[in-house]
């Protein structure tokens, strides 16, 4: 009879942690809708536990930090335990404001959006997401597609200035590029492998893989040079995702260009320098890019996102060298990607992707295939944009 009992309990503890499928946290507690926002949406992590969420509630902070005068959301789907999971959010200084039962879906997202009154000046997914059938907010089956009539409604959520980032493995292919045009907004994807990366004693990001970085290292133990706070790593909190810097090889697909970094997709060129700095300075780098940093300073936190993380830090080091030094204006065809590098513009790109359409019988269901010649520019291009957008925000002409 005990043995009964103590079955019955257990049942009823895991059945209270998945009573809410997904949560909503704010900063403040009551917003304010004339007052700018950074939202961040967080997918059912599966085997990679709650880093999306960690992700996430690091970015809140980056944004705290550097924009102290705007408010901030996260939208996170319940991967175990509601209550610990909420804790997670509470922890990183935001207010409960939901817990909702049913799944996170596209049309839940839409709806809590709108019951929030806000508009975005930066919207960020931090999930899984794959060429096949796109960003997994939570049900493995029924996931955020770019073809989706929920998906289109996303943009009315975003202001004019604003952009979007999906941090999430193959987001350029389809879902980046789909969104520009759609929401009538710069989106940021990735070309490759999206994986997680963690400060190590040196200072140094690494993927948090064994094997991809110095293993005489320890792991950070605090926020200390990225927060203005002091806040404690434990359980995997200092976490950030970045494209890897390898062609996309997997399950879903044998891919023979990509790239190391996001990729930024705009219906309009003039909205890409803008938003090129802004994601900049949102994105957690060890160096800080603020409105009044200077160019040296907005160089080295560009470095951090668009460069490669070696184990040896060789590459990384050469690839800031070539940005802080502008070389980059005379190598319009300058890579550090190890491969080749995706050909694209700010709409399109010379290399698309077909899918198979019967994944249960194919094992890999996705190729990759030119539909145009050229050698990539895209990283030199990037560089000339960024550094455009610093140039008009020190001189007055874009303003954060």
């Amino acid at each position: 009879m005990k043995w009964i009992f103590a079955f019955l309990s257990l049942g009823l503890v895991l059945a209270s942690q998945q009573a809410s499928a997904f949560i909503v946290a704010t900063e403040p507690a009551r917003l304010n809708p004339n007052v700018a926002t950074d939202i961040y949406v967080a997918g059912f992590g599966g085997d990679q536990g709650n880093q999306f969420t960690h992700s996430a509630v690091l970015g809140a902070r980056i944004s705290r930090d550097r924009f102290p005068e705007r408010q901030r959301v996260i939208i996170a789907a319940v991967n175990n335990s509601a209550s610990y999971e909420g804790s997670l959010l509470t922890r990183g200084g935001l207010s409960l404001r939901r817990a909702d039962k049913d799944g996170l879906t596209g049309e839940r997202l839409v709806a809590t959006l709108s019951s929030l009154g806000v508009r975005a000046s930066s919207l960020q997914f931090y999930g899984h997401a794959n060429t096949y059938n796109g960003f997994r907010l939570q049900t493995k089956y029924k996931r955020l597609d770019h073809d989706d009539e929920s998906f289109a409604q996303l943009g009315r959520f975003i202001r004019t200035d604003g952009f979007a980032v999906i941090h999430s493995c193959n987001s350029a292919w389809f879902l980046a590029p789909a969104a520009a045009k759609l929401w009538n907004r710069p989106v940021f994807g990735s070309f490759a492998g999206s994986n997680f990366q963690n400060l190590k004693s040196d200072g140094n990001w690494y993927y948090n893989d064994p094997g991809f970085y110095p293993a005489n290292l320890s792991w950070k133990s605090s926020t200390s040079q990225l927060t203005k706070n002091t806040l404690s790593c434990e359980d995997g909190r200092c976490v950030r995702l970045k494209p890897v810097n390898i062609p996309y090889h997997d399950s879903f697909g044998r891919f023979s260009r990509g790239l190391g970094f996001y990729k930024v997709f705009a219906p309009d060129a003039t909205q890409i320098p803008r938003a090129l700095v802004h994601l900049t300075m949102l994105y957690p780098t060890n160096t800080a890019a603020t409105p009044t940093s200077s160019r040296t300073e907005f160089g080295k936190a560009l470095a951090d996102w668009m460069c490669p993380s070696d184990r040896t830090q060789a590459k990384f080091k050469a690839c800031q060298a070539a940005i802080l030094n502008e070389e980059f204006r005379s190598k319009p065809h300058m890579s550090f990607f190890e491969g080749t590098s995706i050909s694209c513009n700010n709409i399109s790109c010379n290399t698309r992707v077909k899918c198979k359409s019967m994944k249960v019988i194919f094992s890999v269901p996705c190729k990759t295939y030119d539909v145009a010649s050229g050698r990539s520019t895209v990283f030199s291009d990037t560089l000339k944009q960024a550094f455009e957008g610093f140039d008009q925000m020190q001189s007055g002409v874009v303003k954060f």
